[in-house]
């Protein structure tokens, strides 16, 4: 986590918590074809420096100091909460709550079996609310109240998409919420076996990037697969032809707090067919480790966006100094309703993008008369220039987000390599090229993205679905390069086969020609 020498955990936490209170979410209309949708919680918590003693939980003998009952924090709000001194205290860790999904027997198993993930679950008909299907799903889950006095509901991060068969299609929409513990004590969970296989509270710096090279690595999935689910042979051909699919992932200590009725830690755990598990055994190390990627890695990446970069000042979230004193009273601001990409997919964007460089044709012609452009200008950061998809094998965020390069700029919190971070690789260079090749709209939808950071604030930008185009655009190439790259493939088989046949023909057909 980025710190100045001078400050605790607590005040990067209150800073990151209050920008994503004030910062309003992207809300995806869900298609016509498509209704289903999904919740999850993202829990931040204090954990209590060692040594700090509360009342009512003293040790038997204990003489010392105590830190009342009042001053637990249980009900404060935000601000209140990150003024207490036992949250204050520069020993105190944050961390955020993961679990294990279950994993399954046999053959097949679950699609996100043994994943690392936040708890949540499928929008039912009976939920009044996507925050009301989190709150059921944690409680069902994982055995904690959301909606007791100990919790807090922070704000939401943009909704995401989740695709299958390489894009092509919508699963449903997901809807991430935030929430913070303003207790020093959590409560007992209670898991649902089935569900659940264990409990993972994670401090926050290891969670935050450029990440050492000893806790990056990658993850690959057999995209035969997802392509041919049904047909060995087929799917024994694609994986020939095509190769694997690669998925960065952060390497994180196995060290469940809360392990569910009948789990071993220790056994292996049965992870989906296709691969990705969550758990992974370090031979070398010789330790148990947990693999965080994809959505779970994507919506982490999400969150510590809004941490604030070495240049932010001040540090703290000055609730005193706001232009508007009434701000910090108020809740989360408005969302802001975007379409979904299955819905509009490229065409959207590329409005947008016409008439935003259109505004910035007008706003540089009226600067260049001495005229103000009336839009607050924020700086560019330098390690946001590139169109790389996410984090790079080495576990930097790539050119596009890099926040070693944060020495130069700034970014603007609540934006970061969240959504591209999950976009994959392939084993094989030459699909890899060919993505690139057939990657024009991507990277121009990335392009657009970035402006959209780094120069001034507009409206449109807000209510441009930017991570659905990401998405619907990069599978667009990845779909084209897989294509060719089979072609060529077969092509070239065929044409060696045929040189082979010719060859043993001739060299056959010519042995008993000399014979007779």
């Amino acid at each position: 986590m980025s710190e100045s020498p001078q400050s605790a955990p607590a005040e990067n936490v209150h800073s990151l918590l209050m920008s994503l209170r004030h910062t309003a979410p992207r809300l995806i209309q869900s298609p016509p074809t498509q209704p289903r949708r999904a919740s999850v919680a993202l829990i931040v918590r204090m954990k209590p420096a060692p040594g700090l003693v509360f009342e009512g939980h003293a040790p038997p003998g204990y003489t010392g100091d105590l830190i009342a009952e009042d001053d637990f924090g249980v009900g404060y709000t935000i601000d209140d909460f990150f003024k207490l001194p036992w949250v204050n205290h520069p020993l105190t860790v944050p961390e955020l709550l993961f679990i294990r999904r279950a994993g399954h027997t046999g053959s097949g198993g679950k699609r996100w079996a043994s994943h690392i993930a936040f708890p949540g679950g499928r929008h039912e008909p009976t939920d009044e609310s996507a925050l009301y299907t989190a709150l059921r799903e944690t409680w069902e889950e994982v055995g904690l109240d959301l909606a007791d006095k100990d919790f807090v509901q922070v704000g939401r991060l943009d909704e995401r998409e989740i695709t299958t068969s390489l894009g092509k299609r919508l699963l449903m929409i997901l809807s991430p919420f935030v929430f913070l513990q303003t207790s020093p004590f959590t409560p007992a969970p209670e898991l649902q076996a089935s569900e659940v296989s264990s409990v993972h509270w994670i401090p926050l710096p290891s969670l935050t990037p450029p990440y050492p090279q000893s806790q990056w690595s990658h993850i690959e999935i057999d995209i035969s697969t997802r392509l041919s689910p049904r047909n060995k042979f087929v799917r024994w051909a694609l994986r020939g032809l095509v190769g694997k699919m690669e998925f960065g992932c952060v390497l994180l200590p196995d060290e469940p707090d809360c392990v569910a009725e009948g789990f071993d830690p220790s056994a292996q755990v049965s992870g989906p067919s296709e691969g990705g598990s969550g758990s992974w055994y370090d031979k070398r190390g010789n330790k148990r480790m947990l693999r965080l990627w994809g959505l779970s890695l994507g919506m982490t990446l999400d969150l510590l966006a809004f941490l604030p970069s070495a240049l932010d000042k001040p540090i703290m979230v000055d609730t005193s100094r706001r232009e508007d004193p009434q701000q910090s009273l108020l809740g989360p601001k408005t969302p802001v309703t975007v379409t979904s990409s299955f819905d509009a997919e490229w065409d959207s964007a590329r409005k947008v993008m016409e008439k935003g460089k259109a505004v910035a044709g007008a706003e540089a012609a009226g600067l260049a008369n001495g005229e103000s452009s009336g839009l607050m200008q924020v700086e560019k950061a330098p390690g946001m220039g590139g169109s790389g998809a996410g984090l790079d094998r080495r576990g930097s965020l790539g050119r596009k987000v890099d926040t070693k390069g944060m020495a130069k700029g700034r970014r603007r919190r609540g934006v970061g390599p969240g959504v591209t971070a999950v976009f994959p690789r392939f084993s094989y260079p030459d699909v890899n090229f060919w993505i690139w090749v057939f990657g024009r709209r991507y990277r121009k939808v990335v392009k657009g993205w970035e402006q959209s950071v780094r120069g001034p604030v507009r409206a449109q930008d807000r209510r441009t679905n930017w991570s659905g185009a990401a998405l619907s655009t990069f599978y667009s190439a990845v779909r084209q390069a897989l294509v060719v790259a089979i072609v060529i493939r077969a092509i070239a088989t065929g044409i060696g086969l045929a040189g082979a046949c010719w060859w043993l023909t001739k060299r056959l057909g010519g042995g008993t020609f000399g014979e007779l």
